[in-house]
């Protein structure tokens, strides 16, 4: 199994294999001499092979590598895509209001802000025994389900960036999502009522709200349903596009085909 170590061992171990072998040519091959030389040609050579391995990188990002989809990210960035528009013009940095020994906290600047509804699952538990009540499943008479109720309650993300412009440009946004009664008003510097932001899945969480499953867990899992519903929803058109004739590319793709086919010569007897 590789893990990360590996990984930055091998990382290691390939950057000092270059910087020899570029020492190597410079001083046998191109006769290049004295330590401080040595050292500019190693380090043009770098940046001349880094620029070159940048483009290489970017055009197998964008052509050739098969892309995942992740329906918990692709949310993620519809909240920052939505955070964006709506950031009133009034609210500049968030911070940690920590405690009674600890000063606030600057968590970094609000570039995007957005209030949204999410789904909290309610279960219901037996007074006496403490455990969930059940249920026979309608689509199953022979398994038991818990009962529980769904209700609706709203939540504040907001859309900070960590550090300032150029770090900023290397580093997706943060999205922290947070009760409304969990922080000041919307003016100005925001201050969040708590000691710590703490991550899960693609978001932060305040340390207050941490382990709140029935909210946290299953607003996500259900975000991340409709996500995949959706996407499956495209795929489906794309299908049906190419299978009817719609798809404009698909169908550009079948008359070269047919062009390039050789036509058969009927012989007369």
């Amino acid at each position: 199994m590789v893990t990360d170590s590996t990984k930055k061992i091998f990382v290691a171990v390939i950057i000092i294999v270059i910087v020899i072998f570029l020492i190597i040519i410079g001083t046998i091959f191109i006769g290049i001499k004295g330590i401080g030389n040595i050292l500019l040609w190693v380090l043009g050579a770098a940046i001349v092979l880094g620029i070159f391995g940048l483009v290489v990188y970017a055009v197998y990002w964008l052509f050739f590598k098969k892309q995942k989809f992740d329906a918990t990210y692709i949310n993620k960035k519809h909240l920052i895509n939505a955070g964006r528009i709506s950031k009133p013009t009034t609210i500049n940095d968030i911070y940690l209001s920590g405690d009674k020994g600890h000063s606030r906290v600057r968590i970094g600047k609000i570039i995007g802000y957005c209030r949204i509804q999410v789904m909290r699952k309610n279960i219901e538990y037996d007074e006496q025994t403490g455990e969930p009540k059940l249920k026979t499943d309608p689509r199953n008479p022979n398994k038991k389900i818990e009962i529980y109720s769904l209700e609706k309650e709203e939540q504040d993300v907001f859309v900070v960036e960590r550090h300032g412009f150029p770090l900023s440009l290397f580093a997706d946004p943060m999205v922290i999502r947070v009760n409304p009664q969990n922080h000041d008003e919307l003016v100005g510097d925001i201050t969040l009522f708590g000691f710590s932001i703490l991550p899960i899945s693609e978001y932060f969480f305040l340390n207050n709200d941490y382990l709140d499953v029935r909210k946290i867990d299953f607003a996500i899992l259900k975000e991340a349903q409709r996500g995949i519903f959706f996407e499956h929803l495209k795929d489906s058109k794309e299908i049906l596009d190419k299978a009817v004739g719609l798809d404009s590319s698909h169908k550009k793709d079948i008359e070269k085909k047919n062009l390039y086919e050789i036509p058969q010569l009927s012989t007369q007897q």
